[in-house]
């Protein structure tokens, strides 16, 4: 749909009576550029999953000032919109990726979106009123009552060797002096997207803590200066939409959000949503490509302020540096030594499992309730969509000594292999995610996952030395990290032997 000149454009007003009060009331909460993928996933709402019609989009882009090619690359861009498309993004009862494949075969689509993990009770979240008696917002009460103890929070979370827990490890508190050091207000964002395959973390934090992110969203924000906090969660869990707007609600209620402006952003259904500036392009209404840096987001993100962008697991465990509020599910997480994993696959009980100290990665099976029924361990997928696979005799060494050799635990997910899966269709699978997930920006992402998933998918000997080259290309000349990550995987995959002829 390329922009057309004035003169010819058919008159902005879809025939749709549903849609064009749906446009009105999404536009009134806020016609701003910034609030393109909200509005767009408002109108689906309300018109029960259908996408905006050709004619509704172009009356958000008049009503937003863009040329409708604009709002076309925002439409067309997040499978979430459902715009123009035979294969609505949460519709029916599986998702057909990697998980669903094992369990149920390859041909669903649908709500599961790469989760997977079986049937769970509805969320119980802890009020409002159970948190704050069990120590929540005290920090962020001192804070807005004594500016001055910004400097104490950052001694504190120095003091507890807080990292990052988006698979890098990067160190908070030097995150946060970076945001602190740049010019501008700062902006603060939670990253709930969680796209990663079979990771399902962040959901299980914000279905038992909502108020432990949020506090620790609100102390950042303070501590660093900024005016604005987003709270960007997938589409697809409507249950914790709900859940996180009735907690911003009682905080705002509490006088606990004076200053700051808090907003719940829901993300497209886009993984690479799950990288800083792409994340960032979303919220200011621009289609999810990642940007090259320098600059970081630190220092030049959101409309060119800087920002701290965290994922939730990170903000949560960051209130243990000053005391946290022990007492729920999660709260087991505020243990230093504790570690999230997200375990799906060939077990009878999948499912977010915190562990202190796991020694082999074949006790998450145990932990996962044992083998299900008629299958044998036949190795791990460690890491999610560009994670390692693990062989069964590997998943039974020491932990630590893997660790050494170079296993990497990223955010923690664990897909469980029975003995007769077969490793090379899995890797086939995860090498078609990686192509169907890439933003296509730059070539070696978008070339090479895809002939790395037509290579994998085929019959008969590997091609090694394609595989390699697409495993340099990737890795090295990628313009962000998933099409690296991508590269690292194929390089990881020298062990996958051939079919038999």
């Amino acid at each position: 749909m390329p922009p057309a000149p004035e003169a010819a454009r058919p008159p902005a007003a879809p025939d749709d009576p549903v849609e064009r009060a749906a446009i009105a009331a999404a536009l009134a909460r806020g016609a701003t550029r910034g609030r393109l993928l909200e509005i767009l996933l408002e109108v689906r709402d309300a018109k029960g999953g259908s996408g905006i019609s050709e004619p509704g989009l172009r009356a958000v882009a008049d009503r937003l000032g863009l040329f409708p090619s604009e709002a076309y690359e925002v439409a067309t861009a997040f499978p979430a919109v459902n715009y123009a498309t035979a294969r609505p993004y949460a519709t029916g009862e599986r998702c057909g990726d990697l998980v669903c494949a094992l369990l149920h075969g390859a041909g669903g689509t649908g709500v599961c979106r790469n989760r997977c993990d079986g049937e769970r009770p509805q969320p119980a979240p802890r009020g409002f009123a159970a948190y704050r008696a069990a120590g929540g917002y005290a920090m962020a009460g001192r804070l807005m009552a004594d500016p001055a103890a910004a400097a104490e929070v950052l001694g504190r979370i120095d003091a507890h060797q807080a990292v990052g827990r988006a698979g890098v490890g990067f160190p908070v508190a030097e995150k946060w002096r970076q945001v602190m050091a740049a010019e501008g207000t700062p902006v603060v964002i939670v990253n709930g997207d969680e796209g990663e395959l079979a990771i399902f973390k962040d959901r299980f934090i914000l279905e038992n803590e909502p108020h432990g992110v949020i506090e620790a969203a609100l102390v950042a924000a303070r501590t660093v200066g900024a005016d604005r906090v987003f709270l960007y969660v997938r589409d697809d869990y409507a249950p914790i939409h709900a859940i996180l707007r009735r907690a911003l609600e009682e905080v705002a209620a509490a006088g606990l959000a004076e200053g700051l402006a808090l907003e719940l952003r829901r993300s497209g259904g886009a993984f690479i949503c799950g990288e800083e500036t792409a994340l960032i392009a979303s919220l200011e209404g621009r289609p999810a490509r990642p940007a090259e840096r320098p600059p970081f987001p630190t220092a030049r993100g959101y409309l060119g302020r800087p920002t701290l962008l965290h994922n939730v697991e990170t903000f949560y465990r960051i209130t243990a540096a000053w005391g946290g509020a022990p007492g729920a599910p999660a709260a087991a997480l505020l243990h230093p030594e504790t570690r999230l994993h997200s375990v799906s696959g060939r077990v009878r009980a999948p499912g977010p499992k915190p562990v202190r100290r796991l020694a082999r990665l074949a006790d998450l099976v145990e932990i996962a309730g044992g083998m299900a029924e008629g299958h044998a361990l036949g190795g791990m997928v460690i890491g999610g969509s560009s994670g390692t696979l693990v062989t069964a005799d590997d998943c039974r060494r020491p932990l630590a000594e893997l660790l050494a050799a170079g296993l990497r635990l990223g955010t923690g997910g664990a897909i469980v292999l029975g003995a007769a899966d077969d490793p090379r269709a899995v890797a086939a699978r995860m090498a078609a995610y990686l192509a169907r997930e890439s933003c296509g920006q730059c070539g070696p992402c978008r070339v090479g996952t895809a002939k790395a998933a037509q290579a994998l998918a085929g019959a008969g000997a590997l091609d090694r030395p394609l595989l390699d080259d697409l495993a340099t290309v990737m890795g090295e000349a990628s313009l962000c990290a998933l099409g690296r990550n991508a590269g690292r995987f194929l390089g990881r995959l020298s062990t996958l032997a051939d079919p038999t002829p």
